[in-house]
Parts: structure tokens; C-alpha cells; sequence
């Protein structure tokens, strides 16, 4: 492939992970900026067994400042597979306009669906009062083709509560799309039930608490990074994850090796060992075009 692009050996390397890295970029901003979301303000978690790989380079490009690394992000989806609340979902088709609510046959559906959601937990061996229960309306204005999703009160539905299921939509659609009609009737065309049973949480592993980041050295060799627009060779430590202190810190370049993935630390980052295993890797403000950026309590997540 060198030879017909007529790029060496690294520099047709670095391009494909180049196109990789944008690929994934492109998927983030799609689900960030296309609704109206700044990923420079969140974290960016790496899940999956290549996602450590790419995570802090598609980060770069994005201007997030930070990847958080899970202990193991090889098998986050399995460990979230067997520990995540068992939930059953019934929907109800329902037409109902803003200004002339059904009030009786709502609270009918309403009750139908939450017996039926109930009998299903019941059946997968939860009681009632382990059981929660959210109900939905899918709501519109009339005319429109789309609908967006609001909260519906528990219990028996009355003129303020329904009042307050408008009110959430018109709300909605303000943040959704920066504008709404209060004006124009709402028409809810579908009631949904979600009936939750908690399922049992995995007891993490311990991390090792004493001990030197030099205890999980492998190696030095080289690596190739591109930074500035050039690829640049240097000098790179490897570590075996396992035996990372927690409040260990490494300075990028570095590779980190483990089981299930491989986490790659590019130049001028830092990454820190945290006290339930996640790797938090800050990455140096000047790679991030020099914008001082502020991280709130969100994340983005990609996984391979």
C-alpha cells in the first residue's frame, strides 16, 4: 500500500489511523454539535477493546481535554450486559389533542400498562416494591411529523397533571430546536410504560494501592507520533496496566498494555491512576489549539 500511495512505511501507517481517528471524530459531532452540544466541554470515555487505542487522538481532534479509560474497557458492554437493571417497555398507540383531552380513557391505558408491566416483573421474580415504573408521551404539534418525549406523572391523571405534560413539551422543543408554538395545540399519540427491576452490581476488583509506577515498566522503544503536522519519532515507554499504583502517573508518550485493550498516551499528556482503576488522561492545552477549555460533569462515549 506504500508503494502505490508513494508514502513511506510510517507515513501510510499514521494515515490510516488518521482516517480512522476522523471517522470516529465525525460519528462524536454528529451526536454533539449536529444537536447543539460543545464536546469541548465534556470527557470522552473509552470503551471497547480499540477504543483506548484511538480515544486520545480523536480527543486532540475534537478539542476535548480529557479521556477517562475504564479498568476494563475491552469488556465494559459484557460487564454492563450483567448488571444492568432488567427493564420491560409497553407502549399504547394514543390520539389526544391538548384541547380536548380524554382524560378517562388516558388514565385507563395508563393503568393497563402499568398492570402489564408489573405481571412481566412479577414473572421475572422481582416484587412490587423492588419494581419502578416511568411513563411517557410522545408528543407533537399538530401538523408535525416528528414527536419528542416527555414525562408523564404517576397515578391518576387529572386537568394539572396533563397541564404539565404541555408544559414539558413546549419546553422541550424550545431546547431541542430553539423555538416552540404555546399557542398551538399538542397532540400526544403514544403512552409508554418502562417497568425497572434492579439487578445485582459486580464488586470491583482491588487496585494495587502501594508499590511505583516503575513496578509496571516493560520496556522502552520507539514510537511514531504525529504532532504539528509531523510525524515525529520518540522515545516510549510501556506498562503493564495490572500493576499501576493507584495515584500513579505516567507522562505521554507512553503505551499501556493490558488484557482486553492497549491505551495509547500521545505526547505531552499526563494520565493519572485513579482510586477505582480509571485511567484519567489529560491531554496538554497547547495540543488543543490553546483554548482554555472547562469540563463539566458529562461524558461522550465511544466504543469500537
Amino acid at each position: 500500500m506504500a508503494d502505490r500511495v508513494g508514502l513511506d512505511l510510517y507515513e501510510t501507517a499514521a494515515g490510516i489511523l488518521t482516517i480512522v481517528n476522523n471517522n470516529m471524530a465525525n460519528a462524536i459531532r454528529s451526536r454533539t454539535i449536529q444537536k447543539g452540544q460543545d464536546p469541548r466541554t465534556f470527557s470522552l470515555v473509552a470503551q471497547g477493546g480499540a477504543g483506548p487505542l484511538h480515544a486520545a487522538e480523536v480527543a486532540l481532534s475534537l478539542g476535548i481535554p480529557e479521556v477517562i479509560v475504564p479498568r476494563y474497557p475491552g469488556i465494559t458492554s459484557a460487564m454492563g450486559l450483567l448488571t444492568t437493571d432488567l427493564k420491560h417497555d409497553l407502549i399504547q398507540n394514543e390520539f389526544t389533542l391538548s384541547t380536548d383531552p380524554n382524560l378517562e380513557k388516558l388514565n385507563a391505558d395508563l393503568k393497563e400498562l402499568d398492570d402489564q408491566v408489573k405481571e412481566q416483573l412479577r414473572a421475572d421474580g422481582f416484587g412490587e416494591e423492588q419494581m419502578t415504573l416511568q411513563r411517557f408521551a410522545d408528543c407533537r404539534y399538530v401538523g408535525q411529523g416528528y414527536e419528542l418525549r416527555v414525562l408523564v406523572p404517576n397515578g391518576e391523571l387529572d386537568e394539572a397533571a396533563l397541564q404539565s405534560v404541555w408544559q414539558q413539551f413546549h419546553e422541550l422543543h424550545t431546547a431541542e430546536y430553539g423555538h416552540a408554538f404555546p399557542e398551538n395545540p399538542v397532540e400526544l399519540v403514544t403512552l409508554r410504560v418502562t417497568g425497572t427491576g434492579p439487578m445485582p452490581k459486580l464488586s470491583g476488583l482491588p487496585v494495587p494501592s502501594d508499590g511505583d509506577v516503575k513496578d509496571a515498566w516493560l520496556k522502552t522503544a520507539v514510537t511514531y507520533f504525529r504532532v504539528n503536522g509531523q510525524l515525529e519519532k520518540y522515545s516510549t515507554n510501556f506498562f503493564e496496566r495490572d500493576r499501576l499504583p493507584v495515584g500513579g502517573e505516567i507522562e505521554g508518550p507512553a503505551v499501556i498494555f493490558q488484557k482486553d485493550s492497549t491505551v495509547l498516551l500521545p505526547p505531552r499528556s499526563l494520565t493519572t491512576v485513579e482510586a477505582n482503576g480509571n485511567l484519567r488522561i489529560r491531554l496538554a492545552a497547547e495540543s488543543l489549539s490553546g483554548i482554555a477549555l472547562r469540563s463539566k460533569n458529562m461524558q461522550v462515549s465511544y466504543q469500537d
